[in-house]
């Protein structure tokens, strides 16, 4: 029982350190951005903003419209309620007695 817990740790450190490891490589951008951009390039910060606009507009589009469609359903009169039913009253019309909890007819 204790090698094999020994064993689990030792895979689990190996593994970290080599996911770790490579890590740095993976985290690197491409080789355009990495290499034509400094890093207080004006090129570079326009490059970002406009990265940044094009993943948020979907979801600035998307926002909207269901905002909209929110906002009109909220607002929309004359929508026919439900019917609100009176337990007790109903058993005593089928012939039932009246469920629990049921105070019977509040009219």
């Amino acid at each position: 029982m204790m090698a094999r817990m020994y064993r689990l740790a030792t895979a689990s450190v190996v593994a970290a350190s080599v996911l770790l490891g490579v890590a740095d490589a993976l985290a690197q951008s491409c080789a355009m951005c990495a290499s034509s951009f400094g890093e207080n390039d004006p090129v570079s910060r326009a490059f970002s903003w406009s990265i940044l606009f094009m993943m948020a507009m979907p979801y600035t589009i998307f926002g909207t419209i269901a905002a909209i469609v929110f906002w009109t359903h909220r607002r929309a009169g004359g929508r026919p309620r439900a019917a609100i039913i009176d337990l007790g009253k109903a058993a005593r019309l089928l012939g039932r007695s009246a469920p629990q909890g049921s105070k019977g007819d509040l009219a």
